[in-house]
């Protein structure tokens, strides 16, 4: 059975410039990577005009906060917040889009100009729970396959308990496990990493509804019943989790061995955002034939050398510290409409994998983009660089 050990906090991230590796291959020689950064960071096109966005409700305010530093930098650009279904020719997904949402904003929002598709940001995903007193109980991915089953419906259930020495478990009502009734980023993002631990014990691969569950149509109307009944459990961003003051549990991550076995438990925290940093490193990046972009869930919480530079990221691990992070990292993505003639929507999307327009997103709970990823969508997104332009690093700090 994997030892457990407990990850302490104090991991530092500075404002980064990046340090990834640009395909520019106009510069001989070429200019290093960091500079390369610079340059694409200090170099943007304002508009004029309002663009409207359609959030899906638990990211609504944070689109805004990028739109307020876009207008920081270009006054009479400005971008405007909508519920998903209102008309915007641009269109925040909880994931990874689907076939469908692709064709139906094709078709309705995009059908005079080209669809582009990257990540935007990503976000940690956890079990909530409404219990008082358990804040950072761990729930291994057996138990949690066993509450979305339904074969684990107590938490004295030793699933629950036997990683958890130490909490009082007794007395608490059964688990009644919330969902929400439309499919759910974070929801695909927590079962593809179930798949991927304990595919014995969930064999309903990757979904983004849960079967049994009770659902709402709202992400509020979950949280005021989860708020009103003791044991109620919901898979969930984290952040909506810590907003409403309910508790999110700690996830484990494995450390890998050689032979390709579990290997030793790190017990991360829900509210270390410096672990979700390392985490989301796990992403892998792809792209279609017409040079769209998709970043799948960061699962397992070791990032992988494509996804993830520790240099590039500027976190600094304590001594002996591993280098895991939270394990269940959903990445939402954008689907812009790019029109001849309307240059708005490809600027926000533009401005949005920015390191200012990425700092917007972290005051929201949200994790930035790795570096190596937040790069590869400079080529869908058209982003060209001057390396005769000169640079002045200040402009490339992070708000």
């Amino acid at each position: 059975m994997p030892r457990v050990r407990k990850v302490n906090r104090g991991i530092a991230l500075a404002a980064c410039a990046g340090a990834v590796s640009l395909l520019v291959t106009s510069c001989t020689p070429p200019m290093p990577p960091d500079v390369l950064a610079a340059v694409a960071e200090s170099q943007i096109t304002c508009q004029s005009g309002d663009v409207a966005v359609a959030v899906p409700e638990q990211f609504l305010g944070s689109i805004a906060a990028v739109g307020a530093g876009l207008g920081g930098v270009c006054p009479e650009q400005t971008v405007t917040e909508v519920p998903v279904g209102d008309p915007a020719p641009v269109y925040i997904t909880s994931g990874t889009p689907s076939p469908d949402e692709i064709s139906a904003f094709t078709s309705t929002q995009c059908s005079s100009g080209s669809v582009i598709q990257i990540p935007a940001f990503g976000y940690q995903v956890t079990v909530g729970f409404n219990v008082i007193g358990l804040e950072g109980l761990l729930f291994t991915p057996e138990a949690v396959a066993g509450v979305l089953n339904g074969t684990v419906t107590s938490f004295e259930d030793p699933l629950i308990a036997d990683p958890n020495e130490g909490y009082d478990l007794s007395g608490l009502p059964e688990i009644t496990v919330l969902a929400l009734d439309t499919p759910q980023g974070s929801v695909e993002a927590m079962t593809a990493w179930l798949t991927q631990q304990v595919p014995d014990q969930w064999t309903k691969g990757v979904v983004g509804t849960i079967d049994g569950a009770q659902t709402f149509a709202t992400t509020q109307e979950l949280l005021d019943a989860m708020l009103l009944a003791d044991a109620t459990v919901a898979i969930l961003p984290t952040t909506t989790v810590i907003s409403a003051g309910l508790a999110p549990a700690s996830l484990p991550a494995y450390l890998p061995t050689e032979g390709g076995e579990k290997g030793e438990l790190v017990t991360i925290s829900p509210d270390d955002t410096q672990l979700a940093k390392v985490g989301a490193g796990a992403t892998v990046v792809t792209f279609d034939d017409a040079g769209n972009m998709t970043a799948s869930p960061a699962l397992g919480g070791i990032p992988t050398p494509e996804s993830f530079d520790l240099a590039a990221s500027k976190v600094v691990l304590q001594e002996g510290q591993p280098l895991a992070g939270w394990p269940v990292v959903a990445i939402a993505h954008a689907l812009i409409c790019d029109t001849p003639g309307d240059p708005l929507p490809l600027s926000f999307g533009q401005f949005l994998v920015r390191l200012a327009g990425q700092g917007s997103l972290e005051g929201f709970g949200f994790v930035p983009l790795p570096e190596p990823v937040r790069f590869q969508t400079f080529t869908p997104l058209k982003v060209t660089i001057n390396t005769d332009a000169p640079v002045d690093p200040s402009a490339t700090a992070t708000p």
